[in-house]
């Protein structure tokens, strides 16, 4: 119910934004923008096959990337407009049907958003990363984590990422795994939330091997007692059940599994918070 709150809220922002003009003139101005961008970019960055665009010049300010002056009564004010009105799409639109221009267009405007720092663009990034017929969704994912606290609200978006093994590639999941966990690593982890961010990841451990390695790296660091425990073992054990999982993974929780093993001590086990067993 939550996503499709999200994705209404993104459709109802486009009315402020589409006033005097068509939707048709508002899209091809906002086109026309990224597309001034796309044009800077060296031919070496293959943006098409997916490629990170993190760096572009041209849009590196909000005044260098709407461009100053007039465009056939298009003042800066309301091109940024069209292109708030072309983010809020991006979460309904099928941009897999799109033309290679087009998606290349979609990817320039994610990384537009990051560039500039955009922190307002979350509920439209949110909503193309929830998109099944989104693109760049993996930028999406890091960006709307990336510029969300921590927070139950960023915790379920997470949780439906990683939960969600066919309607998101492992390449999607893992990056969601480590966007934030990096940031809780970061976070001293006192508050309610990142509890329950910790509880979340702990419950879906086993959910599949991708970003198992993250996970273990985190609960060792944030969970009293967790490096020498029995539920360390137990996931480390499931880990190693996992198939064609690439020779680093299983090098990586054989050696846990032996660490631990060779110990000489017990292992006892941790009933954390109400993250299950």
């Amino acid at each position: 119910m939550k996503t499709r709150f999200v994705l209404k809220f993104v459709v109802a922002m486009t009315a402020s934004y589409v006033t005097a003009h068509t939707t048709d003139e508002t899209n091809e101005v906002a086109r026309a923008l990224l597309g001034n961008v796309l044009m800077t970019v060296s031919m070496s960055h293959d943006i098409g096959d997916g490629t990170r665009i993190r760096h572009l010049a041209s849009g590196a300010t909000w005044d260098s990337f709407l461009k100053q002056g007039e465009w056939n009564g298009w003042t800066p004010e309301k091109r940024k407009n069209a292109f708030l009105w072309y983010l809020s799409t991006l979460g309904t639109n099928d941009c897999t049907a799109a033309s290679q221009y087009d998606k290349e267009l979609v990817r320039v405007a994610v990384a537009q958003c990051r560039i500039l720092n955009y922190t307002n663009s979350v509920p439209a990034i949110k909503a193309l990363a929830l998109n099944p017929r989104g693109i760049c969704r993996d930028e999406a994912i890091l960006l709307t984590i990336n510029f969300s606290p921590v927070a139950d609200a960023t915790t379920e978006f997470v949780e439906t990422i990683i939960t969600n093994v066919s309607g998101y590639s492992s390449g999607e999941r893992v990056g969601c795994y480590w966007e934030y966990a990096r940031k809780l690593q970061l976070d001293p982890c006192t508050n309610g939330a990142s509890a329950s961010a910790l509880s979340m990841f702990y419950r879906n451990r086993k959910v599949s091997g991708t970003g198992a390695v993250t996970l273990d790296r985190l609960f060792s660091d944030k969970i009293a007692g967790y490096a020498q425990s029995s539920n360390r073992l137990d996931t480390a054990l499931s880990m190693l059940m996992v198939t064609n999982m690439r020779p680093q993974f299983v090098e990586y929780f054989t050696g846990v599994t032996n660490q631990l093993l060779s110990s000489g001590q017990p292992l006892p086990w941790i009933n954390f918070d109400t993250g299950g067993n």
